[in-house]
């Protein structure tokens, strides 16, 4: 741009990378905010230099990488609100076809939009109750699933489809628009959002020259599954280990009683698709078993994560009063 060229023109002199000073860059750094770049954009462009700087300091004989000391901009990030319960009424009861059950994923499992749009039949297990799916976000650095116990209303939805129809994907068509048009995808939730009478940008953007901020969303359902299982009084590692946010060195006192207190947590999920469901006694062992397993397997070695595992389940059992 204009601002690039004049900086080059001053600089017609600087021909390698080790003629680069801090001055130099600072005022290429300013030449970037006066073409207003966004800070994502901004920040991006200078850790590109600094990474390249940093890989040739070597062979380039530099001393000091000029672009680490700038100052990055500060990042502003807009997340995704929750859905009141109205509102997810709303969404769930002028909704068919796949888009249907696509929503109810989203409300009853947390998941993102690739993962439930691409849910494989052989992620899920309806007699055991269960969705077994690795996230698409995680997979490259942690194929570990996530275990994620079935609402009623999800079951019964999924039931629909016969055995001989359940091909590789539980929504074909939404999976092969999303492979193909992800976008496609994300626009088919936004429109029935907004057709619903629900507000998709943030209030007071979008108008007089400012840029739209999204503030509804598919993401927005995973939100509000976390917002409804902590209201539940489900245990925070139980909801992070659901939505696979799970810090490792928390789940791991909530081994023994994952199954059983993801399983209340999900079942106490209210109903928004308009159908009447009471929450049905989770299968499994029952508290006392668990607790009696607890204190019959503890050891020296083992003490303080069977104490913990045993505290949480005494936890969970008087939450649940």
């Amino acid at each position: 741009d204009v601002c690039s060229s004049d900086l080059k023109e001053r600089h017609a002199d600087i021909l390698t990378l080790h003629d680069v000073s801090k001055e130099i860059a600072e005022e290429y750094a300013s030449s970037l905010i006066s073409g207003k770049l966004s800070p994502p954009t901004y920040n991006k462009h200078l850790n590109l230099l600094t990474l390249v700087f940093r890989v040739v300091k070597n062979k380039a004989k530099l001393t000091k990488n000029p672009w680490e000391e700038i100052q990055r901009k500060r990042m502003v990030t807009n997340s995704r609100r929750e859905l009141t319960i109205d509102e997810l009424r709303k969404i769930c009861q002028i909704v068919t076809g796949e888009l249907r059950t696509l929503l109810a994923l989203g409300i009853y499992t947390g998941l993102r939009l690739g993962d439930c749009a691409t849910l494989r039949w052989g992620e899920v297990d309806l007699p055991r109750r269960i969705i077994r799916r690795i996230p698409n976000k995680t997979a490259r650095r942690n194929s570990k699933p996530v275990i994620i116990p079935t609402h009623k209303i999800v079951r019964e939805m999924l039931s629909e489809t016969p055995l001989v129809k359940r091909g590789e994907y539980v929504l074909p068509e939404i999976a092969t628009l999303y492979i193909h048009r992800t976008d496609m995808v994300t626009d088919m939730v936004q429109r029935h959002f907004k057709a619903c009478g629900i507000t998709l940008h943030k209030p007071g953007t979008g108008t007089d020259g400012k840029r739209a901020v999204i503030e509804v969303g598919f993401h927005s359902l995973r939100h509000t599954f976390v917002s409804l299982c902590r209201e539940s009084n489900a245990p925070l590692a139980v909801v992070e280990s659901i939505v696979g946010h799970s810090n490792p060195a928390m789940t791991r006192h909530y081994t023994h009683i994952g199954e059983l207190a993801a399983q209340n947590a999900v079942a106490l999920l209210p109903s928004v698709t308009g159908d009447v469901v009471t929450p049905s006694k989770p299968t499994g062992r029952t508290r006392e078993e668990l607790l009696r397993e607890l204190l019959e397997t503890m050891t020296t070695k083992n003490f303080r994560k069977k104490k913990s595992a045993a505290l949480a389940l005494l936890e969970q059992s008087t939450a649940g009063r």
